[in-house]
């Protein structure tokens, strides 16, 4: 370390600079790599990059070119305009729809490759900022089963954790004389899947690929109750909020709004509440249509938890006219404008809830591909030897690659 500069305040210069260029300067000195590898300063890396996430306006822009075939992932400028800054590079094999986002979180990219034939599946955790991976192997043991993940931040173990939670027949938790789920947890630090006892809570049902949130250190899923009803039009259910807590590692279920507890299922019709994270609060998307054999969906509401936990803080923030044109929403700007996909030409817009106007952004993808978040630098994933993820233990986890590199962890 220099004589003239205290190793504190080069700690500070280094916390707001990019990551790659921070784990490149581990070639500097000797000191300087000693101080960068530390764990310590890998931890506070991150927590001043979360600290500072609210005032950053990077988001990280996933969809699937149907043109060129591939998956592209964007960092944009979310300030007066929507700018791009760069598309980012994949340091693993971008084939054709073969990945599904399980999710983004401080960071880190959590994928599904789901393009794998036969029993044996993988996890990939990727860090853009500094172009590493690790892919997770994971493998059912039967034809009929398959998953449903989530991935999120604990901030007791100050660890990302993968959550697995195995499904059978495109059901789970809580079906009479069913057996109870297998649930999963892969912590980076340790490296291994083990599992988790869900104990003798009656837990609801969710599906497969239903998209999770990560709030307050815990993982959200919309699910139902066991317990169906048939209606004139066809079934209705109680909905709920499926919740796993990553620090304790236990399931609660949390209140929807009281005027979205039933759904009914008409005419084969999917589940239309889908949740999400806007603005760091959990978010429900509800998409209605007036008449029940309509071919698609005529309304949004935005629904946000003021207070998390508090099912009365429920709040109905925007209503969209979908008529208008506008299908799916991708994501709320720092500016209060929302992402839409056009129905008839599936193009990103951003739509100004109150004037109504759109502004085209040109980006062009598959509707269901979309998927937004917020952006942060982060040195996770950056140590490796001789080829070997290395997962330090206090107190944070790092492991390392550079794009040539690639680290596989097995689990059943």
């Amino acid at each position: 370390m220099s004589d003239y500069v205290p190793e504190e305040v080069v700690a500070q210069i280094l916390f707001r600079l990019p990551a790659k260029s921070v784990s490149e300067f581990r070639c500097v000195c000797k000191s300087w790599c000693a101080l960068i590898n530390d764990p310590t300063f890998i931890s506070n890396y991150t927590h001043f990059a979360i600290k500072d996430i609210t005032s950053n306006s990077q988001v990280i822009l996933r969809h699937y070119d149907r043109v060129n075939s591939q998956e592209r992932f964007t960092l944009h400028h979310d300030g007066i305009s929507f700018s791009p800054i760069k598309e980012l590079d994949l340091p693993f094999e971008n084939k054709p729809d073969s990945f599904n986002v399980i999710g983004i979180c401080y960071g880190l990219v959590c994928l599904l490759d789901y393009h794998q034939k036969g029993l044996s599946k993988s996890v990939i955790v990727w860090n853009p900022s500094l172009e590493s991976c690790v892919r997770i192997m994971f493998k059912f043991t039967a034809a009929n089963f398959e998953s449903v993940h989530g991935f999120g931040f604990d901030p007791k173990s100050v660890d990302y954790k993968v959550v697995r939670i195995v499904v059978r027949d495109h059901f789970i938790i809580g079906v009479r004389d069913a057996p109870r789920p297998v649930v999963q947890v892969f912590a980076l630090k340790v490296g291994s899947w083990r599992n988790v006892t869900t104990g003798d809570t009656s837990l609801c049902r969710i599906t497969v690929k239903t998209p999770q949130a990560y709030v307050n250190g815990t993982l959200h899923w919309v699910g139902y109750d066991t317990e169906s009803h048939h209606v004139a039009q066809g079934i209705q259910r109680r909905l709920v909020l499926l919740a796993f807590d990553l620090r304790e590692e236990v399931f609660k279920e949390l209140n929807v709004p009281d005027e979205l507890k039933t759904d009914e299922l008409a005419y084969g019709r999917e589940q239309k509440l889908f949740i999400g994270a806007l603005d760091q609060k959990l978010a429900l998307m509800h998409y209605y249509t007036q008449w029940y054999n309509s071919p698609s969906y005529d309304g949004c509401c935005i629904w946000m938890m003021k207070e998390y936990g508090l099912g009365e803080s429920w709040t109905k923030q925007f209503k969209i006219d979908l008529r208008l044109g506008l299908g799916k929403m991708a994501g709320l700007r720092r500016n209060g404008e929302m992402l839409l996909v056009t129905r008839y030409n599936e193009e990103l817009v951003s739509f100004n809830t109150v004037n109504r106007k759109m502004q085209k952004l040109g980006i062009y993808g598959e509707t269901w591909s979309f998927f937004l978040d917020t952006y942060m630098e982060s040195l996770v994933l950056m140590q490796r030897i001789n080829g070997v993820l290395k997962m330090p233990t206090p107190p944070f986890n790092s492991t390392s690659s550079s794009k040539a590199h690639r680290g596989e962890t097995s689990g059943v």
